[in-house]
């Protein structure tokens, strides 16, 4: 398979992508990668630049346990819990916003990334002065910008967040830059490059995914109308309306890398020592030999385990953060507006390669009955 110019080998069943993710002879280390080793891949291709990175997504073994140890302590229970009221109050705010538009609202525009934005503001201690310039390196991050561009948005980045952590190093906060400057495991702190790289991973795993699942929960249920009509009307749980949206739409299409430490055989192919495995966290959760043929949105089904949030070592730390936003989003936006419909035709997707997501989704709101 041809990613953006990589020749590099996908997984897209099921069943493989599970057993590859708990396979140790795979390695997330980027510097597995044999073709950037050895230079076929440049150092300032979209894909290197992305995957280039020392945080817990790109360790293995003991590093990634030092490292997920460490970030974990930013990411508590009571840390998670404590923000519910905030996302409630944000989404209920927006939503109220929303009631002012005249005409059809582009909802992931003015809904889901701006609820996004708030809930990560409120988690990093990032004021919303900052929140466009964010945007806008996570942006040509996820996209297919020419090296020139990558290399301006990487320097940007490292700039950027080196401001970040000087600001919570002069004056500390409850916010997880600072939990994570003050984190200790053993001893021992994240390093410079390491707490750099980890909220870059932070912000981008939070911000861009988070709307778009949010956009993909609104697109997916405003084609079901009779799953949505049974979720307004208490017959269906909201909290299994987020699974199945995580499953069937999840915001992650794909995932770099995994990496072959041997040559490895996985469904009669040899994948070999050094080469690249593109994660399909989409195509796998569609899989049919896993969860059927009929793909429509289901309530009601008993689907197995998905892999929308990961699996294995590696399964999102913020996983309960994610389905706590996309819970209160949801609930909170159909609660007003039960009888929102669609905008015809389908908007156009996203221009990437990793995320799944409508590039805008205007809809008609129409307010619930007196």
């Amino acid at each position: 398979m041809v990613v953006a110019d990589l020749q590099v080998w996908a997984l897209t069943h099921g069943a493989q992508l599970r057993a590859a993710l708990v396979d140790g002879r795979f390695r997330r280390n980027w510097r597995a990668w044999s073709a950037l080793a050895q230079g076929a891949v440049p150092a300032d291709h979209p894909v290197a630049a992305m995957v280039g990175l020392d945080n817990m997504l790109t360790a293995d073994g003991a590093d990634h346990r030092r490292l997920r140890g460490l970030i974990s302590q930013a990411f508590t229970p009571g840390r998670i819990g404590a923000l519910r009221p905030a996302i409630c109050g944000r989404a209920e705010k927006l939503v109220e916003e929303l009631a002012l538009a005249a005409g059809p609202v582009d909802v992931k525009a003015a809904f889901a990334y701006p609820l996004s934005q708030q809930v990560f503001g409120d988690l990093f201690g990032i004021g919303e002065t900052d929140h466009g310039r964010i945007r806008a390196m996570v942006d040509t991050a996820f996209s297919t910008a020419p090296p020139d561009e990558v290399r301006a948005m990487r320097a940007e980045v490292d700039a950027y967040l080196d401001e970040v952590i000087a600001a919570k190093q002069d004056m500390p906060g409850s916010d997880v830059v600072s939990a994570l400057i003050g984190a200790r495991e053993g001893g021992e702190r994240l390093s410079t490059r390491e707490l750099r790289d980890t909220l870059w991973l932070l912000l981008t795993a939070g911000y861009e995914t988070t709307a778009s699942a949010l956009a993909n929960g609104i697109e997916t249920l405003l084609g079901s109308p009779e799953q949505l009509a049974r979720l307004c009307a208490g017959e269906a749980a909201w909290l299994a309306a987020v699974e199945e949206i995580l499953r069937a739409a999840t915001s992650v299409a794909t995932l770099p890398f995994l990496f072959a430490s041997e040559d490895v055989t996985v469904a009669g192919h040899t994948i070999a020592a050094g080469e690249a495995v593109l994660l399909c966290y989409l195509a796998a959760n569609r899989d049919p030999a896993r969860y059927g043929e009929a793909q429509a949105l289901d309530l009601g089904a008993m689907r197995p385990r998905h892999l929308g949030l990961g699996h294995g070592p590696h399964v999102c730390l913020g996983a309960a953060l994610a389905r706590a936003e996309l819970e209160i989003g949801l609930s909170t936006l159909f609660a007003r507006f039960p009888r929102a419909r669609r905008v015809e035709p389908a908007p156009p997707r996203l221009g990437s390669v990793f995320i799944n997501s409508p590039a805008a989704l205007p809809v008609h709101l129409e307010p619930a009955a007196a």
